[in-house]
This record gives C-alpha cells, structure tokens and sequence, in this order.
C-alpha cells in the first residue's frame, strides 16, 4: 500500500473513494476536497450516520453527474480523539473500502483529528495493519479481495511536512509488526528454533545488523543448563538468536529480549488438549524482537541495540526433564524444576544473565509468561513489572503512545519467599498467588543491577478484542511498535 500527503484538495471521482473522518457532530463537509459544498449531509442522515465512535458508513453519492464512491468513518466526541481513534478508523476505513471493491482513496481528516499527536503515522499504522492477511498455508488463497494500492491524505499545507513523516514512520513499524505477525501465525513444525535463527540471519543481511546464533553446544560451554534443560525434551536443537545494531557514535547500549518458545506442551508437566494448538504463540515476544530488528536500519536508533532470542521447544521426551530436577543457570544460580510448565522463566534466565555481560543501561524482555497476566489484565493490557520505577513508567509511556497499553505490577521483596526453594536457590514456580509476578521476581534474579523491565505479553499477543487493524484471531504482533517508540522516546529524553 502507498501513502502519501498533499495540500491539493482532491477532485471528485469514480475511481477513487472519498473517505471523511467526521468528529461527532462535526458538519459533513471539508475544504480539502472540491465541490462538496454540503451535499454530502443527506446522504450521511439517510445512512444513518452522525460520526459516533466506530461507525462507518460506505455510499455512492452522485456530486457534479459523479458517481462518488463515498466513506464517512465516525470518530466519536472531538476532545476525545486520540491517536489510537485515528488507527482504529483508517482501519475501518480499508475494510470498508475492500466491502465497496475500491483500491484507492483519497482521505480527508476534518475535525477528526485534531486531538492525535501524530495523526499520519496513525493512519498508516491502522490501514496497513488492517489489511494484514497471513495466507501462506492456504492451497487456494483469496483471489477475489481487491488490495489497496494507494491512500492519499489531503491536509492543509502547513501540515504536510509532519504528515508525510507521520505516514512514512506508521509504514515502517506497520512492516514490523506484519513480519511478527508473520512468525508468530506460522505453524510450530515449520517455525522451530532453527527456522528463528534462519529469520534472523535473514534480517542481518541489511547493512548496519549483525547476527550471531548461539548452538546447544556453546551453551552447555557457557553452562546455560536452565535454558537447555527445557529443550531437553525436543529433537529440535535450542538457539540463542543475538542481533546486533550499532550505529557510529552510540553512547549507551539496550537490550531487548524475547522469549522464543516455538512450542510449548508443558514438558513433563504437560498441558490439557484443549487450546494447546495457540502454544506456537508462545515465541510471540522473539518474533516482536525480530520484527523490531526488521526495521531497525530504517528507524536509525542512536542507541547501540542488542536483540535476544533465547529460543526453544518444550516437549516430553524420554530425555525431558523432570519435576524436581534442579539445573545451574549461566549466572551460577540453581533452580529446583517444580512444574516444567513453567519453562519461559528458564529460557529467559540464561539469556538476561548473558546479555548482562555487555553491560546495557536498560533491559526490555517481552514473554508470554503466565496466564495469569490474562486473569488480571484479561487482553488488554501488558503487564510491566521491574526493578527501576523510571525506566518502568518511561516504557508504560512508551506503550501509551504506541497504542499499546502496559499496566505496572509491584515487585516488592515480599513476593520473593514464594520462589524460594528448599533444595536450590530458587524454584520455577511460586506459591499458587500472584502468578505473574512470582514470574516476574524471578527473573528479576538474573539481571542484577542492570534497570529492566519485564513485560508479560501472555494476554496480548494473541486474541484479543477486535480493534479493526488486528481482528481478535492470530498474532497480534505486540511489542514492536512499543520497543521502537521507547528507542525514540529514550533518545530524546
């Protein structure tokens, strides 16, 4: 799809829709576009449309002997109108234009856009995205579904600069988002741990990335024993995926760091039949790291950035390991395996303690760590625990901006006796209450110092509600857009 942005008002055409976003109230009319004069108000009174947040109403409307494909996407109370209204319509406003057969169209915002902070990224964002189909396993994919070519953003000529900056920035994260989406809708017998590293390699290509893929046999070399014990049970090798960006003149170096589960039965500890399919989700927070590193080059972060991928399978072989078995992490601390269930916590352990060596000012993680995220937060939200309150709000801020909400969760020292074992240091599973940050704390034992931030993605990075450009089914793609509007916020901080 082809964005673009200019202070010509459009002209009235067949070929073209023309697509208005209407604040509630607002006159059906707009100054960038010639000879509407008014017109359109009956035809929106007769649709029963009067701009009411998420409704879309699609017409032709003879104008001037025209025949005008016409879209009228509603944008509820002006005051109201955010960034996120605005992605949510542009994604309203695609669906319905694929339901009308039109390929192109020429948008006008109105009033409907004068509480958005980046009205331009926000429509690429939410029109790409919407458009996302994941077909490649399909023998017969539809062939009938017209794709949009070309949006045209018509605004004034004091905006234009910001708008096509706006709409090239929400291009390229769309692209990011859509690769995660991409590896994480992909089927566990083809997106194994290898096929991540393969991704990786893949990404590394461009200019200014650098990759290095960690085999089982460096591991046990540098003792990550918790990371492979959990891929004990699978025939498919472990990978630890390390991508690098590092642009001339970085003062500080970050991590970000995503579990990299391409499926999860619960090992020994195996999981009930019902659902378990949606466990090739459970590498959503790797895929987020490798959409973000997809871009990476385009979006320039003047941080050094590491990427981590610990990535594994957790199966229930002859060779798995058991509950009770107690394992050495790489930072020398020892885990009694209560519930091999709870395998995440294990991947993730030996990859911060690792990434810790290079000495980052900040640690992102991204996991789909615990249904227990669902039951506090449901879909949300992503749950934010860390150790450093700044960096904490700062990557909620960051999230808030992204469209991508994270609500914080305490990690005080009292939640730490739930993770203490009897017969190791510490135990993978806590006492039954707090579930997601029981997780969380421990984590928070193989980072140290370094200021982190853990991000349970488990309720969002999968079906969640419909807000038009991600539809409730699939990957969601979370954390791409959040990790790279925390570089940018970072950098300007």
């Amino acid at each position: 799809m082809k964005f673009s942005a200019t202070a010509t008002p459009a002209k009235l055409r067949k070929t073209r829709a023309l697509a208005l976003f209407i604040a509630e109230g607002e006159a059906i009319d707009h100054s960038r576009v010639s000879g509407l004069n008014g017109r359109l108000a009956p035809l929106a009174k007769a649709a029963g449309f009067t701009g009411k947040k998420e409704q879309v109403a699609g017409f032709p409307a003879q104008l001037d002997g025209i025949l005008v494909p016409v879209v009228l996407v509603g944008m509820g109370k002006k005051e109201e109108i955010k960034d996120e209204t605005l992605r949510q319509g542009a994604a309203r406003m695609v669906k319905q234009m694929e339901a009308m057969q039109m390929t192109a169209a020429d948008l006008c915002l109105g009033n409907g856009a004068d509480g958005a902070e980046d009205p331009g990224r926000a429509i690429a964002e939410g029109a790409s995205l919407a458009t996302y189909r994941f077909e490649p396993f399909k023998s017969e994919p539809d062939k009938d579904r017209k794709a949009i070519r070309e949006i045209v953003l018509r605004v004034p000529d004091d905006y234009l600069d910001c708008a096509r900056e706006g709409l090239k920035l929400g291009d390229m994260l769309a692209r990011g988002v859509a690769l995660a989406r991409d590896l994480g809708n992909t089927p566990g017998n083809t997106c194994t741990p290898t096929y991540l590293a393969s991704q990786a390699r893949a990404i590394a290509k461009t200019p200014g990335i650098k990759v290095k893929i960690l085999d089982e046999a460096q591991m046990a070399k540098l003792g990550m024993n918790a990371l492979l014990g959990v891929a004990r049970g699978s025939s498919q090798p472990a990978k630890l995926i390390l991508l690098e960006w590092s642009p001339r003149g970085a003062t500080e170096t970050v991590a970000v760091v995503g579990k990299g589960l391409t499926f999860d039965s619960g090992g020994i500890s195996l999981k009930p039949g019902k659902n378990m399919d949606e466990m090739k989700f459970d590498m959503c927070g790797g895929a987020a790291v490798l959409g973000l590193f997809s871009i990476i080059a385009e979006l320039k972060p003047v941080q050094r950035v590491i990427g981590v991928v610990p990535s594994s399978e957790n199966l229930p072989d002859a060779a798995a390991q058991k509950p009770g078995d107690v394992v050495t992490a790489y930072n020398g601390k020892t885990i009694e395996i209560l519930n091999t269930d709870a395998e995440g916590r294990l991947i993730l352990a030996d990859a911060l303690a690792y990434v810790c060596d290079q000495k980052p000012s900040a640690i992102v993680d991204l996991a789909t760590l615990t249904g227990a995220i669902v039951t506090a937060l449901g879909h949300i939200a992503t749950g934010a625990m860390s150790n450093n309150d700044a960096l904490r709000d700062q990557v909620v801020a960051s999230g808030n901006l992204a469209g991508e909400r994270c609500w914080p969760l305490p990690l005080w020292p009292d939640y730490h006796k739930a993770i203490e074992a009897q017969t190791a240091d510490l135990q993978n599973i806590g006492d039954g209450t707090a579930g997601s940050i029981s997780g969380a704390m421990f984590l928070k034992e193989f980072v140290g110092e370094t200021p982190w931030v853990h991000l349970d993605i488990a309720g969002t990075a999968w079906g969640g509600p419909d807000v038009g450009y991600y539809g409730g089914k699939g990957a969601a793609g979370v954390g791409v857009r959040l990790l790279a509007q925390w570089l940018m916020d970072r950098a300007g901080a």
